[in-house]
């Protein structure tokens, strides 16, 4: 399938494109002064293709813009929302266009697949405006997660807070920054993590690395209180990519048990009616192994 491309309306012409030939049903008109010709696909990502095509050379996306190409997650109740956020430096004029959303913001910018793009750090303070804090904390721990390859540290997330000051949202993101962790690998392990912290128990190690007396690895449990020997493991969906995957995983879970460890594992429906039920179980194990 050909990819689509944009052009400004002058562009387009300049190149011996006629205006009747704008007019055809090749072209189609996602804002004006702008034309996309080319098998149109993800009518979201043609948008913002005519959007960077009519941008200036100083504005670039922000927002959930820039959180979805940096590849941020959010939330499943922003999947409709496909405005795109566009922003001037400040003292220059907002885009003013249907379907987009105009900022004069002092980011970092920086060039994604082509795309000008705000960093990492800034993108996080201004989801600080759309999202919740428990949204924005897993936000946070994506973003100094030891696995990405650009992994930030709090540290950076708390020195764009500052540079930001008097800004909308700095509440919110300080309150989230406060409550980001190293070693969360999903947003669902951020929600069981802050979960358990709220219910009243000590904070878990995160990523824990148990090992048998041989010192040999065993595995990483997601949350864990070393001292109890107690873990709780959270089960995404398509947890066992195979039938091999899943007879390792409980192999695993086997050599734990020998070992001492109590797992608990838990599920996205363990989670739906706010995790009470789960949590009420974890507290009882973890009150009575600390009883021991």
């Amino acid at each position: 399938m050909q990819a689509s491309r944009a052009f400004s309306v002058r562009d387009a012409i300049a190149s011996g494109v006629t205006r009747g030939e704008l007019r055809g049903g090749a072209w189609c008109a996602p804002a004006h002064g702008i034309r996309v010709t080319g098998s149109l696909g993800d009518t979201a990502a043609d948008f913002a293709e005519a959007v960077r095509a009519a941008a200036g050379p100083d504005q670039f996306f922000s927002h959930l813009t820039a959180a979805r190409i940096h590849g941020m997650p959010l939330p499943a109740r922003l999947a409709d929302d496909r405005r795109i956020h566009v922003a001037s430096p400040t003292g220059r004029s907002r885009m003013v266009r249907p379907g987009v959303v105009g900022h004069r913001l002092k980011s970092e910018v920086i060039e994604v697949d082509g795309l000008r793009v705000e960093a990492l750090p800034d993108a996080f303070v201004h989801l600080a405006t759309i999202l919740t804090v428990d949204e924005l904390v897993a936000v946070g721990d994506w973003l100094v997660c030891r696995d990405r390859r650009q992994a930030l540290s709090v540290e950076d997330l708390r020195d764009a807070i500052r540079r930001y000051d008097g800004a909308r949202g700095l509440v919110r993101a300080r309150r989230a920054v406060a409550l980001v962790r190293v070693g969360a690998e999903s947003p669902q392990e951020t929600a069981t993590r802050l979960l358990l912290v709220r219910g009243g128990l000590p904070e878990p190690v995160l990523q824990h690395e148990a090992f048998d007396e041989r010192g040999t690895f065993v595995g990483r449990l997601d949350l864990a209180w070393p001292a109890l020997r107690l873990a709780v493991e959270y089960d995404g969906e398509g947890h066992f990519t195979s039938h091999e995957q899943g007879e390792r995983d409980i192999a695993r879970l086997r050599e734990l048990e020998r070992l001492g460890w109590t797992v608990i594992r838990i599920t996205r429906r363990d989670l739906r009616d706010g995790g009470a039920r789960v949590l009420a179980h974890i507290a009882r194990v973890h009150a009575r192994l600390s009883a021991r």
